[in-house]
């Protein structure tokens, strides 16, 4: 029985550090790449007005509209690139996700601001979604076959899109706007459960005023007065937050959240903490929607093994 647990418990290990996306360091030279293996790449299509609305889209190779996963980068909402999709390891899932005959997207976005704080990203995020959904007969998509992946700040912005109602807005003026935000699954790796920080709170058992000296370090040469009092704002918190919009509608989510409960000394200790994504399980599992979830450091190991390739095909194909 020991050796089985020890031999388990290793395997997990071994498997667990092969879902550890997009977080490492050395990249590869795309521009290589790509010649080398010849492969269909449009890169930096601009899919908004700002300078920063860019994406590298990768069709796969198939003479069919092929559905495709939309990678949303971590950093905070302050930093970090596309260019975060494409370390080696991360390189080997894409041309899997490629060879299965599944398209790939890495966006750039706009970052945290005074005007509107998190909603410049969330909505380059989204526009980004509908975009290539505008633009699927001239990439040869599939527009209602789509997941969103990220990690950390991009694992929210995914959660933020795909766990609310479909959010376009058939009255625009602009046609990319008018599109569904509505995906077939969502893969958040560090992800939050929950933008209401009174959540956060109760969640990692911490009193307010020591929550709130955290996010002010957070806000750094922002209005800190300003964003600290919205953050706490009721109405404010049922703009930007998507857990309260879970529903039974909402479709299969992969969480990974590492590391192991602690009191956390920062808001990267506050977002990744693996609490999050008990709660996120917590919350699909009432609701009945399918997730597969692992927080190894809390004791959470889904039973399936399931791997986010795999899930992003079962799910897409």
């Amino acid at each position: 029985m020991y050796f089985n647990m020890t031999r388990n418990l290793f395997l997990f290990v071994f498997f667990f550090n092969s879902l550890i996306l997009f977080s490492q360091k050395k990249r590869i030279n795309i521009d290589s790449i790509i010649k080398f293996d010849n492969y269909n790449v449009f890169k930096n299509i601009s899919y908004g007005p700002d300078k920063k609305n860019t994406l590298d889209l990768w069709i796969a190779d198939s003479k069919l509209k092929s559905p495709f996963v939309i990678y949303i980068h971590g950093g905070g909402f302050g930093a970090g690139s596309k260019n975060a999709a494409y370390s080696k390891n991360n390189f080997k899932r894409i041309k899997r996700l490629l060879e299965n005959k599944i398209s790939f997207a890495t966006i750039d976005y706009t970052f945290k601001n005074n005007e509107d704080f998190l909603f410049s990203s969330f909505n380059d995020a989204k526009r980004a979604l509908q975009f290539l959904k505008f633009n699927s007969e001239k990439y040869n998509l599939l527009r209602d076959r789509v997941a969103l992946m990220g990690a950390s700040a991009g694992a929210t912005s995914s959660l933020w899109i795909g766990l609310q109602d479909d959010m376009s807005d058939k009255n625009s003026s602009d046609p990319v706007l008018r599109e569904s935000t509505k995906v077939s699954c969502i893969v958040g790796m560090a992800a939050a459960h929950s933008l209401n920080l009174k959540r956060w709170k109760d969640m990692a058992n911490v009193d307010e005023a020591y929550l709130k000296s955290i996010f002010k370090k957070y806000l750094g040469k922002m209005d800190a007065e300003k964003w600290v009092q919205k953050s706490f704002d009721d109405n404010y918190i049922s703009e930007v937050d998507f857990f309260e919009k879970m529903d039974t509608d909402d479709p299969p989510i992969f969480i990974v959240n590492y590391g192991k409960n602690r009191k956390p000394k920062n808001i990267a200790d506050f977002h990744h903490n693996p609490l999050h994504a008990k709660v996120l399980k917590q919350r699909a599992d009432s609701l009945n929607i399918k997730n597969v979830v692992y927080a190894p450091g809390i004791g959470i190991i889904d039973k399936s093994r399931q791997g986010v390739v795999e899930f992003i095909i079962e799910n897409l194909n």
